[in-house]
């Protein structure tokens, strides 16, 4: 790159960035979990720059990741068993856009509203889908019924659920601009638990797409999810 130009396929006006400036960007305070401490963060990091530098937005990446968890979604439906591993490489695919499209946003100070809204229908739409997606290909493959209705179920207890937390975190976030933060504090057990259940449930969503690459792996993934979802979720 000549001074004063851009390389090829970076956005005009635009700075070039690092690995290393990707690295200085984080809040040090927050502590992620192993698998995205040193898997998701790691590979993301690496490869941001090649995004950021061509211009990429947060949004964009969230479209592609979107775009992935549905193309998995319908490959856990439709897919000829041999196919399954797809769903694996998808997810994992997902899994690192979910790094790449925070640190976007970080490094161009492009944060709104609206990217957060759009990360959080990114992140929540595979978990959400996969209980009823493993459970209709499980439906087509056996012609068993039960499993397309413990896929559903499981589906919208989870959907249920995460809209009343989101409800009841509005209203928190409304009371305390109304009367200051709550003198509530969970106990250490309650909060062990929710711990505990975090974990399970990232841990479990990281580990349950291998079982696909087994022999006969759709029945032990649908599974796992239904566990992950119907229960821990």
């Amino acid at each position: 790159m000549t001074e004063g130009g851009n390389s090829a396929g970076q956005k005009p006006g635009r700075r070039r960035i690092t690995r290393a400036d990707v690295e200085a960007s984080f809040n040090n305070q927050v502590r992620n979990m192993a698998i995205v401490r040193h898997i998701g963060r790691p590979i993301g990091n690496a490869l941001t720059p090649f995004f950021f530098n061509r211009g990429w937005t947060a949004n964009q990446m969230t479209t592609l990741r979107l775009g992935l968890a549905i193309g998995a979604a319908v490959l856990l439906i439709a897919a000829p068993p041999g196919w399954l591993w797809a769903v694996t490489g998808l997810y994992f695919c997902c899994f690192i856009g979910d790094c790449l499209d925070g640190n976007l946003a970080r490094l161009s100070d492009g944060a709104s509203y609206w990217g957060k809204f759009y990360d959080g229908v990114a992140d929540r739409f595979f978990y959400t889908a996969a209980p009823l997606a493993a459970g209709i290909g499980l439906w087509r493959e056996t012609d068993l019924v039960w499993p397309l209705m413990a896929g559903a179920a499981a589906a919208l207890v989870f959907t249920y659920n995460d809209l009343i937390s989101n409800r009841l975190q509005f209203f928190r976030l409304w009371m305390e601009q109304q009367s200051g933060p709550a003198s509530y504090r969970k106990g250490k057990f309650l909060s062990a638990l929710e711990n505990l259940n975090d974990r399970i449930m990232t841990n479990g969503f990281f580990v349950a797409p291998l079982l696909l690459l087994l022999p006969g792996g759709l029945p032990w993934y649908f599974w796992a999810v239904l566990l992950l979802q119907g229960v821990c979720g």
